[in-house]
């Protein structure tokens, strides 16, 4: 009963664009209303943005951009596209809308169009830090875990700050068996943002697998303080209380990830193995 890591591989998780430094022209309100309000709102501001037809080039690509960037988390990711492509046809320089697009690519499990997309970002931007780590965890996806580390390596160099990075080159020690690196760098992460629950909850899972349990259980209580509704922090601690044959504890838990997660099988799995163990004391 292995230890199950966070699915979430992609550092900066669907971000849009960054569009700090833009030049005001006399559109103003309809800039604004693009670059500064909430994905919900930003549709629209870009819109009114883009048809005001007072943007060209650079200027006019970001606000393709940023409208995509809403349209992506939106839940949109064929709209997304369709900016992100209008911005690369305006501008086919401007890296963002590249690495943007990588992301749709990498949630679609396109592993090989979104290395491709990173890749050009960072031809584009050779400082571009998120580029290198969104191709690393697309590298890490695909098993390549040789050249995801690299990728890591190069973003945190960027960026010594990113606490997403080196979660992600933690959970690639972690792939590849090297815990002790894994928790070396989940503990960075973890200093970086301490409410950064998955990193708490992959190195409860580096701990289990070292064969610590109770500080494997300890990790994923703290990532149930800090998002009482993840399902995997408890589906992990229930397998670290079975192995410590704390079976009511175990059972407890693997119910409270079957009632968050109820299309995940293994919690039911889990709950009528306990149950019958339980039943036949």
């Amino acid at each position: 009963m292995p230890m199950r890591f966070s699915t979430c591989r992609l550092l900066a998780c669907m971000a849009v664009v960054v569009l700090a430094g833009l030049p005001r022209v006399a559109a103003a309100d309809e800039w604004d209303s693009c670059v500064k309000l909430s994905d919900d709102l930003a549709v629209a501001g870009c819109s009114r943005a883009i048809d005001s037809h007072q943007y060209t080039g650079r200027s006019l690509a970001r606000l393709y951009a940023r409208r995509g960037g809403a349209y992506q988390a939106q839940g949109d990711p064929n709209r997304a596209v369709a900016d992100y492509n209008e911005s690369m046809r305006i501008d086919p320089t401007y890296p963002a809308a590249y690495s943007n697009r990588g992301n749709i690519w990498f949630h679609k499990g396109d592993f090989d169009r979104a290395i491709a997309d990173y890749t050009q970002a960072i031809q584009l931007d050779p400082k571009f830090g998120a580029a290198y780590a969104n191709r690393g965890s697309a590298l890490g996806a695909r098993g390549d875990l040789d050249r995801a580390i690299a990728d890591f390596d190069q973003a945190i160099q960027l960026d010594p700050k990113d606490a997403e990075a080196f979660y992600g080159r933690g959970r690639a020690w972690s792939a590849g068996g090297d815990y002790v690196r894994a928790i070396a760098d989940y503990d960075q992460a973890i200093q970086l943002n301490p409410k950064y629950g998955r990193a708490y909850v992959n190195r409860g899972s580096a701990w289990g697998n070292r064969g610590d349990l109770d500080r494997a259980i300890a990790d994923y209580n703290q990532a149930i303080r800090l998002d009482p509704k993840d399902s995997k922090a408890y589906y992990n601690r229930g397998i670290a209380w079975e192995k410590k044959r704390s079976l009511q504890a175990a059972l407890a838990d693997f119910k409270m990830h079957s009632q968050l997660a109820p299309s995940d099988p293994d919690g039911r799995t889990a709950v009528k193995r306990v149950s019958k163990e339980l039943s036949a004391r």
